[in-house]
């Protein structure tokens, strides 16, 4: 399954032969987690530079570089311990670069499932001889619709990120959300609230089916939601029965997000490692 991705880390001493100190610096930093690269390498070169020192003090006394190498791995400590005062004192600045890369792709995600939507809606409006004006008509509506398919998707992105190796727990953070959703829809909106959350349940499972390599499966995301939803309460927009319209936009709508999420990736991959 090809749902979780792999990440991407640059090593350390990449290219060159690693000593024992290397080795000892190598683990610190790959346990520390250090906001990006650039810090990453900023504290390999300091706590080399530390080890050398304390090495060039065991050697002036007699060692030879092998047992110095060891002296200096035992006054130096275990490393899990040193990543993590090094974790603890850069939490603050990994948790606000996470908050913003965040930001940025809800935004970015919202923006795109706006602009396809959009797009569609104003396709279909002239195909049907209506007004493209009439598609704004319900414009608070269609907002709450795109931040539902961006919460849905993300929600299923972040659950994978969180939770690399497991999907049951890859799911969770989804499934809470759509819950809480599905709960405050019909309190606020009884009569409304089927739409957004099925919506939302489409962009999960869609995201969720993307990982398997089988191709176009994701399809069934969008659609087995929507079915259920039909289903269970009817008509989802007035005057149609099954909504392929709403089920296109949502396909394409998903194809997107899968881009931007994609772009996102490439764009912080030493951050997310």
């Amino acid at each position: 399954m090809a749902f979780f991705y792999e990440r991407s880390e640059r090593h350390p001493f990449e290219g060159r032969r690693m000593t024992h100190l290397d080795y000892i610096v190598s683990r610190v930093v790959l346990q520390a987690k250090l906001p990006g690269n650039k810090r990453r390498c900023e504290v390999a070169k300091e706590l080399r530079a530390h080890l050398d020192d304390l090495a060039e003090e065991v050697r002036s006394q007699g060692y030879d570089s092998e047992a110095a190498a060891r002296i200096v791995g035992m006054r130096f400590g275990e490393p899990q311990e040193i990543a993590t005062a090094f974790a603890s004192v850069y939490a603050p600045e990994r948790w606000a670069r996470r908050i913003l890369q965040a930001t940025i792709l809800l935004a970015a995600s919202t923006i795109a499932v706006a602009l396809v939507l959009s797009a569609v809606q104003s396709v279909a409006a002239v195909c049907t001889a209506g007004s493209i004006l009439s598609t704004l008509r319900d414009i608070y509506q269609e907002l709450v619709g795109f931040g539902m398919i961006t919460a849905g998707y993300c929600s299923l992105y972040a659950g994978e990120r969180l939770f690399p190796s497991s999907l049951a727990r890859a799911v969770l953070p989804s499934v809470s959300l759509g819950l809480c959703f599905s709960a405050l829809f019909a309190w606020l909106i009884p009569q409304h609230a089927a739409l957004p959350v099925v919506a939302f349940a489409c962009a999960a499972s869609a995201r969720l089916l993307q990982g398997f390599e089988i191709p176009f499966i994701w399809f069934a995301g969008t659609a087995l939601p929507l079915l259920i939803g039909w289903a269970l309460f009817g008509r989802l927009l007035p005057g149609w029965e099954f909504p392929w319209f709403v089920w296109f936009s949502l396909t394409i709508s998903c194809k997107a997000l899968q881009e931007i999420v994609r772009l996102f990736e490439r764009a912080f991959v030493q951050d997310l490692a």
